[in-house]
């Protein structure tokens, strides 16, 4: 035992009070309070692998208890991360549903992307999600992780590389779980929400006994969740939300368009009365300004769900046994298996193909038939839901003791993580679809012209609808087994006081690492063969090896002055490609020139692997669209870019992985201050600036369009390597063609080419006080701000300052929390807010969405309220109320917002507010 200061004695005394915010957990540790000094046993923080007493130290980390995340509000483990002021970032979470990932939920810190972030559990790492962010990158989904077995969550910000190794640039999430219980607490919590929907309930029984010389900590969750769907949402169950009211008219449910004249042609209201039954009987004879009179629904966007159908179970075990009294043995196993439904909307199929446009031999004409199935054809709201089973565990075994009398200690285990994902969804084939509407309308083709097919088509049997039976007679089941694992061997030496400076003793870790990971997303192969209309997708496996060693020295330099030293080398060597190697190092100091105050400073170096699906990608496709360059200068000379008809043409774009790929590389450098006057009070402020280089970005498509065009025009040599790298990527329709030279396929792969950095202070407060007649007390203040967020995509781009260029970034430039307790005999009570403040409105974020430069504005901060009311009935009964949105605030108003739905499902949700009870009876 050491005995501490000032500074360590309130802190401490802050973790261990039940009203404490935001402070900075020890994960095993034995304190006593007092106004002078206390003693404390040495511990392992988040940030460090060297046992110490100190529990502040030169790396500045949040954490939030299980009892915080119980009293704030928060629904599951996402919810607190998202909920944290250092997750400033837009992501695509399950919202998203039409994304690559809609059962997953990432986190963005401090606005970087989510792989960039390292999750740990009890400081080991995860399995990435087997599916792409993005259709791009790997991240860890935090949807998987049970918060009944969460003992805490520590965030660690800035590059932590020299103690974990990769992907430790953001930052480190490291999720402890619960070590030890006594006796077994069950609990049952059920809630909904105002408007409908969501429905859910959660059982969760933890607890744990001691055998002799074994300890065992068991814990069990089963959580069941209805989804929300857009029509259950006043706010945007139909077009007619649209805030711009020029686009309040229906989807195209049923429509015929002329391609030469861009405008529909009228079916008459006849033939829409014969489908208003459809959608829930919105179907009408629709009119859209400058193109005519369809058969459309407003309410069809509403069918979108935006919260998933979930149901998972969870289970978790730890063990320890003592072979003596210094040795040990344990094990944890934490296993999940969930699944998932999501709804992206309706899907639609369009006479014609891939360019989606026939020769009409009746009226002589090129034209679309677009037909989009209804609930009613499809035989039910669920028929479409992309269902996920996910089945991921995480297990751990090793031995800890110390080396006879000796002042070493050794930990060595081996730990494994895995993800797996089966994916089963209905679409359309290609084929059999075809068929099916040659048979119901289109007639045989007639042949083609300029590469169109013809059709004579019976236009009145168009406008009909189907039955299920008939829908279900050209869908194929699209089956996809995705997985992911990683493993590792580990050796941690650590030696508290290593030898004596007359300061005092020098601490100093080491470790010794060797592991393996793996990625295997294969996709459905008929998904990227084509056999699916209007289909394509990601692919791609692989796996690579890594060794690292890794050592860590605390050094007392003066009596008020300690130093933190670190390095790490790390080396990879992907399956059949190429090895890279990184070496990183951390620097960290701490001055205390009283004892109530704690200056700190630190200087870290940091990488992340290339992701497994950037380096190990086959080919997938992608729609996206590009200004055609060639086209532009060759048919409408002199006419600027900006207003070129060619300036937004749509492609389909082919992607594959790149086995050169090397490191991402970053650095960090931050200082701040720690102030604890009393025991009942502290606050800090730090700074933070995070520097990456060669980060990896697919090639510039812009660029490939404006080198291919001066290739073709004689401005580069088409024979160079260049050009012939470029024109082998743009493929364009013959010269004969309908419309010729039109750029119908890209193909791109990622290289290491982009730079980033980012800068912002971080704070915290927190204040507990007890009064004789209304109880006791605790306030707890977080906030983050972004000072700077530059990126320079390509080395010859100008640097993009997101935060004053929103078309690249909606990230909040701030976020605070602020948090009230209050408890009194068996009565407790907690107030939660958050606030977010303001972001890019929509026509700041899409200038080409038909609004002017004026007015791209930012939209208001958005404010949250969580509340939660607990009584204890006796010392083992709890009832506790939860109210979250306590004000059921909308997402902030945008006004130029005219995508469905109506809101940035990135930043926020249009749940609303929702309700909670919980009973919890310990026994």
């Amino acid at each position: 035992m050491t005995k501490k200061k000032l500074l360590s004695t309130a802190i401490c005394a802050a973790l261990i009070s039940p009203l404490a915010i935001g402070s900075v957990h020890a994960q095993e540790q034995t304190e006593s309070t007092s106004d002078k000094t206390t003693e404390l046993d040495k511990v392992v923080v988040t940030g460090s692998l060297i046992p110490q007493a100190e529990i502040e130290t030169a790396t500045p980390v949040q954490s939030i208890t299980a009892e915080e995340i119980k009293r704030q509000g928060f629904r599951d483990v996402y919810d607190v991360l998202r909920s944290q002021p250092m997750a400033t970032g837009a992501v695509q979470d399950s919202q998203f549903t039409a994304g690559f990932t809609p059962g997953a939920e990432p986190i963005s810190m401090l606005g970087l992307d989510p792989g960039f972030t390292l999750v740990l559990i009890d400081g080991r790492p995860m399995a990435d999600y087997p599916l792409l962010y993005n259709g791009q990158s790997n991240f860890v989904d935090l949807a998987s992780i049970p918060t009944s077995m969460v003992e805490r969550i520590d965030i660690a910000p800035g590059n932590q590389s020299a103690i974990y190794g990769s992907s430790a640039i953001a930052g480190v999430v490291n999720i402890i779980l619960k070590k030890h219980l006594d006796g077994t607490t069950l609990g049952f919590r059920f809630g909904g929400y105002d408007q409908g929907g969501g429905g859910n309930a959660r059982f969760q029984a933890t607890g744990g006994h001691t055998f002799g010389n074994l300890d065992l900590v068991y814990g069990l969750q089963y959580t069941k969740q209805d989804p929300i769907y857009g029509f259950q949402r006043k706010d945007f169950d139909s077009t007619n939300d649209n805030p711009n009211p020029a686009l309040r008219y229906g989807s195209r449910t049923f429509v015929r368009i002329s391609a030469t004249q861009n405008a529909y042609i009228d079916p008459g209201a006849d033939a829409c009365a014969g489908l208003s039954n459809l959608y829930n009987g919105t179907t009408t004879y629709d009119f859209r300004p400058n193109r005519g009179f369809y058969c459309g629904s407003r309410a069809e966007p509403g069918f979108t769900s935006i919260m998933n159908k979930e149901s998972s179970l969870s289970g978790y075990l730890n063990a320890s046994f003592d072979l003596s009294d210094t040795t040990e043995l344990y094990s944890t196993l934490l296993i999940n298996r969930s699944k998932t439904q999501s709804n992206s909307g309706s899907r639609f199929w369009a006479a014609g193909g891939d360019n989606q446009i026939i020769f009409n031999q009746n009226s002589g004409d090129f034209e679309t038939f677009q037909h989009i199935f209804a609930p009613e054809e499809t035989g039910g709201l669920n028929a479409n839901n992309e269902r996920l089973t996910s089945d991921s565990y995480n297990v751990a075994a090793g031995i800890r003791g110390p080396f006879g009398s000796s002042n070493w200690n050794y930990d060595a285990y081996y730990n494994r993580s895995e993800y797996k994902i089966k994916s089963r969804q209905l679409w359309a084939l290609e084929d059999e679809v075809e068929d099916f509407f040659r048979q119901q309308f289109l007639g045989p083709q007639l042949g083609e012209y300029y590469g169109y097919p013809v059709y004579a088509p019976n236009e009145a049997a168009f406008y009909k609808a189907l039955t299920p039976e008939q829908y279900r007679s050209f869908q194929g089941e699209i089956k996809t087994d995705s997985k992911t694992w990683t493993q590792n061997v580990n050796l941690q030496l650590t030696n508290t006081e290593l030898f004596n400076l007359p300061a005092g003793p020098v601490g100093f870790a080491a470790v010794l690492q060797a592991g393996e990971q793996s990625w295997e997303n294969p996709t459905d192969p008929r998904v990227v063969n084509g056999e699916f209309w209007g289909l394509t997708g990601t692919q791609g496996s692989g796996k690579r090896t890594n060794e690292a060693l890794g050592v860590e020295f605390r050094v007392p330099i003066f009596s008020k002055l300690t130093a933190n030293l670190s390095g790490r080398y790390d080396h990879y060597k992907n399956k059949g490609g190429s090895s890279d190697s990184d070496a990183t190092y951390k620097l960290g100091l701490e001055f205390r020139p009283i004892e109530s105050l704690l200056i700190r400073a630190n200087y870290a170096t940091a990488f992340k692997a290339p992701d497994m699906a950037y380096t190990f990608a086959g080919d997938s496709g992608y729609y996206t669209t590009a200004t055609d360059y060639y086209r532009c200068a060759t048919e409408e000379p002199g006419v600027p870019i900006d207003d070129c008809t060619y300036n937004a043409e749509q492609v389909f774009g082919t992607r594959s992985g790149n086995r050169e790929l090397k490191s991402i590389t970053a650095k960090s450098w931050g200082f701040g201050v720690v102030w604890s006057p009393s025991a009942n009070f502290d606050v800090s402020a730090d700074y933070y600036r995070i520097k990456i280089e060669d980060e990896v970005n697919d090639l510039s498509l812009d660029s490939l369009m404006r080198t291919e065009s001066a290739c073709r025009l004689g401005q580069l040599d088409p024979a160079s390597p260049t050009c012939v790298d470029a024109l082998g990527r743009i493929g364009r329709s013959p010269e004969t063609a309908p419309v010729p030279y039109q750029v119908n396929t890209v193909r791109t792969n990622p290289i290491n080419i982009s730079n980033e950095e980012v800068s912002g202070i971080l704070a915290k407060l927190n204040y507990s006080w007890e009064t004789a007649s209304v109880g006791n007390f605790g306030l707890g203040l977080q906030y983050n701000v972004t000072l700077d967020h530059e990126r320079q995509q390509y080395p010859e781009d100008p640097t993009i300052d997101y935060l004053s260029e929103p078309f690249y970034s909606s990230e909040f430039r701030s976020v605070g929390s602020a948090s009230l307790n209050w408890n009194k005999g068996p009565w407790n009570a907690t107030l939660y807010g958050i606030r977010y403040g303001g972001t890019p409105n929509y026509a700041a974020q899409l200038t080409t969405a038909g609004y002017a430069a004026k007015d791209a504005k930012r939209v208001d901060a958005y404010y949250r309220f969580n509340t939660t009311l607990g009584y204890q009935f006796t010392d083992d009964v709890e009832l506790t109320l939860t109210v979250n949105n306590l004000l059921d605030e909308e997402p902030p108003e945008d006004r130029t917002y005219t995508a469905y739905p109506y809101y940035n499902i990135f930043n926020y949700n249009g749940y609303g507010r929702s309700y909670t009870v919980e009973v919890t009876w310990k026994f």
